[in-house]
């Protein structure tokens, strides 16, 4: 059907490729055809060589192409001057080791915000635009001046005194200041310090013969290029910004700078890991050692005259998301189930992926992931159409790994749901959501993965307490599924605890048709412990959405539940529960919160407590269906997402809690199938939620996976609405993976 393709159909569709592996920032895909005409400066890693090593600068010859600029007494154009200038001042700045981008390295022309935008998306450390003065009627006028924006950082102040003062050094002429203002573009909406040179009057007939003399403009250059100080620093190299790491992982910094190093210590949190006074300052830090987590990694320069400079980044210890399960899947008619694998680091993995059968025998299949690429598999491909499975993946890296499945359930109920795995097998497992009412059907699936068998004890809490009971053995290696409709009875609420004499993983699939009207699916992996704190990123109770919280008290005591619902626009409301010993309570979100909200959710027990979130919905009069998520104890400054598709029929989500105190600024990172890697930043508002469309964000049409890096402690759920290429309608949720977090 078309605009309806099959995973494996969707890669190749859209615009053009830039290149495997190229990180390309998406504000600057809105110039996409200027970008790829004057390219990126060459060589992505930084030299350890130089002055200027580590620091990147943006040049900005002004003018060019159909935008002249002003004309000297005999036809002499300043866009031809500023042009020289700055491709001379482009390579001193690359003999010192700087990285250097060129606004335009021809005579083409260039916008005014194509100029910024490059700029920002870059992440430039400095931009300087190259300009010659001109005054109509005056041609006795003469003189140097730089600009800088009305409202300039101090080091936009420095920067700009010191070229001036080297200019006028170098020539001597009339002295025009350091001058504000707020209507040069390119100095207002740059985010890094950005000076405006206007080193002389083309206007002035003397001067103009001197700018046509290719040794009088290498002076210019060359003065700028002094006026250029930057601060001594230190920087990292190694490890990757924003990467997963596991096992030994090699620290290497880079000094730069004309201070007198003394030493350089690297800590981690607190704690000091070594010194270095000489170079190549590089260290190992064995994360083995370390719970998973995000750790700050922070490196200090003391210099001989006093100074001090000083650099932090995250160290996001994965060990654990080198290995994933998951209990429920099949591909027996009426069903086609996925599997979607990130890998976000800087090598490709080859990683393998056993498939276990409820029948007893196990399937290995070995794939490639190349380097921040996504991968997408089709299970029945794999494994052959009617098998009921479970599925463990094993990599040498870390990988985010989820497993979304489309279906059409018992020939009647179109949906689709997924799973964002678990990393670690536990003893114990628990579900707060369940239902067995008219139009549910509910199932408990359990794989133990390992080589002994697993004796189970399922136990079912209603409102009023312990329902039933039963008793189980899984087999090594085997995956079985529980009818819970048939174990409870009918119309009941429940939530469920699973106990195992050893290591299993559980899921909860249910299918249903929502107060008669609204068919569809959801998946819970559950928790392996009660928390005192869940959040939910997610949330709407807008017309057609009909939002739930379920709380299970696992506890033999009254545990009261404080709930706050953060709203997108910043109001925070706040809410109670109490729930018996051993029972259950569900709670109606439109009706407590209010209706037409969209928000996340925190929840405090006084004691641990098991919380999931239900939504059922009528999405834009064309896609019905629910979702469900257990919520996620802690925030994280990290999240990685494996599924997601940009094509026709597929609306993706992302929702950012940022439960904190303070406004924080986040990267948005898209992962493609064609191994792409597309960036946007934007700013979460302190005790908010933020919604962004993932589709907005991608010019193609194929598969991907996210990231989200974040100045501060946030949570996030990426739901997807999907009218899947068979003509099921539905929509899924995944709280994606953030290191050290724990189901």
């Amino acid at each position: 059907m078309e605009g309806y393709l099959p995973k494996e159909s969707r890669s190749g569709h859209g615009a053009a490729r830039w290149g495997r592996g190229l990180r390309v920032p998406f504000l600057l895909l809105l110039t996409a055809a200027f970008l790829a005409a004057i390219g990126f400066p060459p060589g992505g890693g930084r030299a350890r060589a130089g002055s200027l090593s580590g620091w990147k600068f943006c040049i900005d010859p002004g003018h060019g192409g159909s935008d002249p600029g002003a004309e000297g007494p005999t036809g002499l154009l300043e866009k031809d001057v500023n042009l020289k200038v700055a491709l001379r001042l482009r390579d001193l700045l690359v003999a010192e080791g700087a990285q250097v981008l060129m606004t335009r390295e021809s005579d083409v022309t260039v916008s005014i915000t194509q100029r910024w935008q490059m700029a920002n998306a870059w992440g430039a450390d400095r931009f300087i635009s190259v300009h010659h003065n001109s005054i109509d009627n005056q041609p006795e006028v003469n003189g140097t001046e730089t600009w800088v924006y009305q409202y300039a950082s101090e080091e936009s102040l420095k920067l700009a005194n010191a070229v001036q003062a080297e200019l006028l050094a170098e020539f001597g002429l009339p002295n025009r200041g350091v001058k504000r203002t707020e209507k040069f573009g390119v100095l207002k909406n740059t985010t890094m310090p950005a000076i405006l040179t206007e080193a002389s009057f083309i206007s002035n007939p003397q001067q103009e013969q001197l700018l046509r003399d290719d040794a009088y403009l290498a002076r210019e250059a060359q003065a700028i290029f002094r006026g250029i100080r930057m601060p001594s620093r230190v920087s990292f190299i190694q490890p990757p910004e924003n990467r997963p790491c596991s096992g030994p992982v090699e620290v290497s910094l880079q000094v730069v700078g004309s201070d007198s190093l003394q030493r350089v210590d690297l800590r981690l949190e607190e704690q000091l890991l070594g010194s270095r006074s000489a170079p190549p300052y590089d260290f190992t830090v064995d994360t083995s050692a370390l719970s998973d987590g995000t750790y700050r990694l922070r490196a200090e320069a003391y210099y001989l005259n006093g100074g001090t400079a000083t650099v932090s980044r995250d160290l996001v210890v994965a060990n654990a998301a080198k290995k994933w399960y998951f209990a429920e899947g099949t591909t027996a008619a009426g069903f086609d189930e996925w599997l979607t694998v990130l890998n976000p680091n800087r090598e490709a993995v080859d990683f393998t992926v056993s498939y276990h059968f409820v029948e007893g025998d196990t399937m290995v299949r070995s794939y490639r992931a190349e380097a921040e690429a996504r991968v997408t598999i089709q299970v029945a491909r794999e494994v052959g159409e009617g098998r009921e499975l479970g599925i463990s993946v094993e990599s040498p890296l870390p990988l985010a790994v989820e497993r979304p499945m489309y279906f059409l359930y018992a020939g009647r109920w179109a949906g689709g749901h997924v799973s964002s795995g678990i990393t670690n097998p536990s003893r114990t497992w628990y579900f707060a959501e369940g239902y067995t009412g008219p139009g549910f059907q509910e199932y408990l699936c359990l794989l133990n993965p390992g080589g002994e068998d697993a004796r189970v004890t399922v136990e079912y809490y209603c409102q009023g307490g312990l329902l039933a009971e039963e008793d189980l053995v899984v087999p090594a290696g085997r995956r079985r599924t529980l009818d819970v409709n048939r174990s409870v009875g009918p119309g009941q609420e429940v939530s469920v605890r699973v106990s195992s004499d050893r290591n299993i993983v559980a899921e909860r699939p249910m299918y249903f048709l929502y107060a008669g009207r609204w068919a569809g699916g959801h998946v819970s992996s559950g928790t392996t412990n009660p928390s005192q704190t869940w959040y939910f990123a997610e949330g709407y109770t807008g017309p057609g959405f009909q939002e739930y919280l379920c709380l299970y008290n696992p506890n033999p005591y009254v545990n009261r539940a404080a709930i706050t619902y953060q709203t997108s626009g910043g109001v925070n409301i706040t809410d109670e529960e109490y729930i018996p010993p051993y029972s259950r309570r569900t709670l109606d979100v439109n009706r407590r919160a209010g209706s037409g909200l969209e928000l996340s959710l925190l929840v405090q027990g006084e004691g641990p407590l098991v919380a999931e979130r239900a939504i059922y919905h009528d999405y834009s009069n064309w896609c019905r269906g629910g979702d469900v998520a257990v919520g996620v104890r802690s925030p994280s400054r990290h999240w990685y997402f494996a599924e997601g598709y940009t094509g026709p029929g597929f609306e993706n989500w992302l929702c950012i809690q940022n439960p904190g105190g303070q406004d924080c600024q986040a990267e948005i990172w898209i992962y493609t199938e064609g191994g792409e890697l597309l960036e946007e930043k934007v700013i979460l508002p302190a005790r908010t939620r933020t919604t962004l469309k993932l589709n907005s964000m991608v010019p193609y049409q194929e598969g991907i996976s996210v990231s989200l890096h974040a100045g501060g402690e946030v949570v996030a759920e990426r739901p997807v609405y999907f009218r899947y290429y068979k003509g099921w309608v539905g929509e899924h949720v995944s709280s994606g993976y953030a290191p050290g977090m724990q189901r």
